[in-house]
């Protein structure tokens, strides 16, 4: 297994995972543009997935993914759980979404194709720009100190 073949499979895991956190933090939340976020963000996260197993296929054609298990994992820990307050759910996402970032940008210099190094920059802006979306609704949570009681549609205009 080479170095960049583990990479891979690494991202592929993580990005697994924090789709699969994303959902959960969706299911728990009763903020309406909140859970949108959540779900645009798993979404996003399904699709980076999706792109490093195309990457995956095709570099190592012949091999199949073998996906770490999560205590191998160089990413910060962060599980959605139900004892968990919303504003630690955004604080471990974006301290996640930093990770993946820096990940990527550590990642794309060791890919060789300009297509191949162009990918691995996206991911890196995408996690960014989570990373500025969860920013955001973290500065409302400590700013609006009603922000998870009022009514679920808050944040729809007049």
């Amino acid at each position: 297994m080479t170095d960049l073949e583990k990479l891979i499979e690494i991202a592929i895991k993580s990005e697994i995972v924090a789709a699969e956190n994303y959902r959960k933090a969706a299911d728990m939340i009763n903020i309406y543009l909140l859970k949108d976020k959540f779900r645009f963000l798993e979404k996003e996260e399904i699709g980076h997935r999706k792109a490093l197993e195309t990457l995956f296929k095709r570099k190592f054609p012949d091999r199949e993914i073998t996906l770490p298990d999560i205590s191998n994992m160089p990413f910060p820990e962060f599980e959605v759980n139900e004892e968990m307050e919303l504003p630690e759910i955004i604080e471990k996402a974006m301290e996640a979404e930093k990770y993946a970032m820096d990940f990527y940008r550590e990642m794309e210099g060791k890919l060789e194709g300009d297509e191949e190094k162009a990918m691995a920059r996206y991911l890196a802006s995408m996690e960014e720009s989570h990373y500025h979306l969860l920013k955001s609704e973290l500065e409302i949570v400590h700013n609006f100190e009603l922000y998870d009681e009022i009514h679920a549609m808050m944040h729809v205009g007049p």
